[in-house]
């Protein structure tokens, strides 16, 4: 068979970048903080304790979060369906080993790349096969990336413009590209691979019919009710232990607990921490934490006065109480963060400039830029970007008032905030507060140049398209600390704290585990005990 080569990878237009950043960077679609599940990649022993069963048995309930709008994993913004298809349904080439940025196969039995970063070689597993019985080869991989390449998928981003893919030998795929993309490995964990018959049928039949090679099949959807899922007896294992699972659909975060309360379900994710010190005094339930490679942070729109005064914003993070918003927002479920990488993901190295909190030097750094006091600022935020941002963002403001700059915290619609934030005619305010997932482990909202669009920020320009062509090692790792140290000197964004993930479930629930991403849940691990 000839080399097939087909240029179909791009990089997005600017609608779908804005729609890519608005839906995954910050966190905005709802589900997106509330995810949970067995961290991918992990083959250890079931974290809580006792033996799984040899045969799939038991079904697990799962308040989720509310009706998805599609179920096809091409589609970032379409975070509601996450816990559902990600890992469970559909699988990856590469995965994350526990809770560490470590990638390790999952589909791959091993990858390589060249040493400038343009072919990356993964080798498929043997024997594995999709729901629908189709073979994993490499032409279904193929198939795959050029779907998620199409106009529409968000995440086509993940893959180098202007691909070729390779798929002359079944078990092997290699995608080139003319520049190098050192994070193609980082970024595989997020690619899910599709039945290449689904693919065949197009967008519409993977929106209602997924089909892939995880542990679990897709079995019916209930609009406002369920989904519900079935072991996938023919998975290679471990697992599934499970003989079903059923997603039931409870909008409201009081309500799922009180579903828990109750024994109507048997998880919930992302606990409201008013409400996970009750449920620790329940005998039969079980609380855990887990810190995820999540940032809740203020952004800044750099080229809009008066907070194009770098002065100033260094003004605001010296006035604004980190420790506070954790302890009395957050309930002490986060961390002071002062990065905007968070620790774990590649390349994080903690800045050597910091902003404690410290309202005289606040003061100073205020008269130093030169604005007439009071400064007027006015920051938005959205439900939809967590359930505690909007206080988060009202306390900064009650915090700015004390050196004399009057913040207004506004809510506006979710569907403006996306606009707003990416779009320089469509900023008639000055800061967004959100929170940042960096979802492959890796510097992906570097990569993207997310801060360029969102904060205006062009200061990291040179840094940043070094950083792009510079394959993993000691050059890059320095790369990617100037450009956190710069992030630091020149706020285009303020990190506030790292999001700690409070989920709850019944005692009988064995081997769960949150995953560090926050985004990737699997259960095919998990078992309930008799």
């Amino acid at each position: 068979m000839s080399k097939e080569r087909t240029t179909t990878t791009r990089y997005l237009t600017r609608r779908e970048t804005l729609r890519y950043a608005a839906a995954t960077a910050l966190g905005l679609s709802a589900g997106v903080p509330l995810l949970g599940g067995c961290s991918v990649g992990s083959q250890g022993p079931a974290a809580n304790g006792g033996q799984p069963p040899t045969q799939p048995t038991g079904t697990l309930r799962v308040a989720h979060l509310g009706d998805p709008t599609s179920l096809d994993p091409s589609l970032a913004g379409n975070a509601v369906s996450l816990p559902i298809i990600s890992h469970n349904i559909y699988e990856s080439l590469l995965g994350f080993n526990g809770d560490t940025s470590e990638l390790v196969g999952v589909l791959a039995d091993r990858w390589e790349s060249s040493p400038d970063g343009r072919q990356w070689t993964f080798y498929l597993k043997d024997g594995i096969t999709f729901h629908d019985g189709a073979p994993l080869t490499s032409s279904a991989v193929k198939k795959t990336f050029q779907y998620y390449s199409r106009s529409g998928a968000q995440w086509a981003v993940l893959l180098p413009p202007n691909a070729t893919y390779d798929d002359t030998d079944p078990r092997v795929i290699r995608i080139s590209s003319p520049a190098s993309f050192p994070d193609m490995g980082r970024n595989a964990t997020l690619i899910r691979m599709i039945s290449p018959n689904l693919v065949d049928r197009g967008p519409e039949a993977v929106n209602k019919t997924p089909t892939g090679t995880g542990p679990f099949r897709f079995e019916s959807y209930t609009t406002a009710k369920s989904i519900v899922l079935t072991a996938n007896r023919q998975y290679r294992g471990p697992g599934p232990y499970l003989e079903g699972l059923q997603f039931q659909i409870i909008p409201d975060a009081s309500a799922r607990v009180a579903a828990l309360r109750s024994g109507s379900v048997d998880l919930v994710y992302n606990v409201p921490p008013s409400d996970a010190g009750a449920l620790r005094t329940a005998s039969n339930l079980t609380v855990t934490e887990k810190p995820l490679w999540r940032v809740g942070q203020l952004i800044i729109f750099t080229k809009h006065q008066p907070v194009d005064n770098v002065a100033l914003r260094r003004a605001i993070a010296h006035a604004i109480d980190k420790e506070a918003i954790v302890k009395s927002i957050l309930r002490g479920v986060g961390k002071r963060q002062d990065n905007i990488l968070p620790e774990g993901v590649y390349g994080y190295r903690q800045p050597t400039t910091q902003y404690p909190y410290d309202l005289d030097k606040a003061r100073q750094l205020l008269a130093q830029s030169g604005l007439p006091a009071p400064v007027e600022l006015e920051a938005v935020w959205s439900p939809e970007l967590g359930e505690n941002i909007g206080r988060v963002e009202q306390a900064i403001s009650g915090m700015l008032s004390q050196i004399g700059v009057n913040m207004k915290a506004t809510q506006i619609p979710f569907a403006e905030v996306t606009k707003v934030i990416v779009d320089p005619k469509q900023k008639p305010y000055h800061a967004v507060a959100g929170e940042l997932g960096w979802l492959t482990g890796g510097p992906l909202f570097f990569a993207t140049k997310y801060f360029q669009r969102t904060s205006e920020f062009d200061a990291m320009n040179d840094l940043n398209t070094r950083m792009l062509t510079t394959p993993d090692g000691p050059e890059r790792l320095q790369l990617l600390a100037d450009m956190q140290e710069l992030f630091a000197q020149q706020l285009p964004a303020i990190p506030l704290y790292n999001s700690i993930q409070v989920d709850a479930y019944s005692s009988a629930v064995q081997g769960y585990s949150a995953p560090k991403d926050g985004f990737q849940p699997r259960f095919g691990q998990v078992f309930l005990s008799q």
